[in-house]
C-alpha cells in the first residue's frame, strides 16, 4: 500500500476518533448543571467540533480525485516538407589560417558529401550537423571535434574537453 494511502487511512482513524470523543464529550456537557464549568465544557466542545471538522475539510482536500499533471516532452514539430540540411552547399573547404599560428584544413568529397578536417596532421571524418541558425556545423564523434563555419570566420572546438582548439579561422 502506498505510504500516502496509509498515512490518509491513519488520519481518517483519528478523525473518527476526535468525532467521537465530541459526542461524548457533549453528553457530558449537557449533564453538568448550569454554571461556570457548564460553559468551560460547553466552549472545550465547541473547539473540539470546530477542530474535527477542520481536520475532516484536510482531509478531504488531500483526498482530491484530481490527477496530478503528467510531465510529458513536448511534440516536435514533423518535417513534412522533407527539407534535409544542405550545409554542403554553404561549405568553404581550402586551408584556413588561425590565430596563434594554428592551421585547419577542410576537404570535401564531391561524390558522397564526406568531408575530411586535417588538424596538427591528423585527419577527421567529419559528418554533417543540421543547425536552426544556418551556420555549418560539422563533427566527429569519435575524437569529438567540431567546426563550426559563419561567413565572418570559422573555429575549431573539442565537445569532450570543451575547449576551443582554433579560433578566428579564415580562408587565404
Amino acid at each position: 500500500m502506498p505510504p500516502v494511502v496509509k498515512l490518509a487511512m491513519q488520519a481518517n482513524e483519528l478523525a473518527n476518533w476526535w468525532l467521537r470523543r465530541c459526542f461524548c464529550d457533549a453528553a457530558y456537557a449537557y449533564l453538568l448543571p448550569e454554571g461556570r464549568d457548564h460553559m468551560i465544557a460547553r466552549n472545550y466542545l465547541n473547539y473540539r467540533i470546530a477542530s474535527a471538522l477542520t481536520l475532516t475539510a484536510l482531509l478531504a482536500a488531500c483526498g482530491s480525485s484530481v490527477p496530478l499533471a503528467d510531465t510529458k516532452p513536448e511534440p516536435t514539430l514533423p518535417n513534412l516538407l522533407k527539407l534535409e540540411p544542405t550545409p554542403s552547399a554553404n561549405l568553404l573547404t581550402g586551408n584556413f589560417f588561425c590565430e596563434l599560428g594554428n592551421r585547419v584544413d577542410l576537404a570535401s568529397a564531391a561524390a558522397d558529401g564526406s568531408v575530411k578536417l586535417t588538424w596538427k596532421g591528423r585527419n577527421y571524418p567529419m559528418t554533417t550537423v543540421s543547425t536552426t541558425t544556418g551556420a555549418v556545423r560539422l563533427e566527429d564523434k569519435a575524437s569529438g571535434l567540431v567546426w563550426i563555419q559563419i561567413p565572418a570566420k570559422s573555429m575549431l572546438l573539442n565537445s569532450k574537453l570543451g575547449q576551443q582548439l582554433a579560433n578566428e579561422c579564415k580562408l587565404r
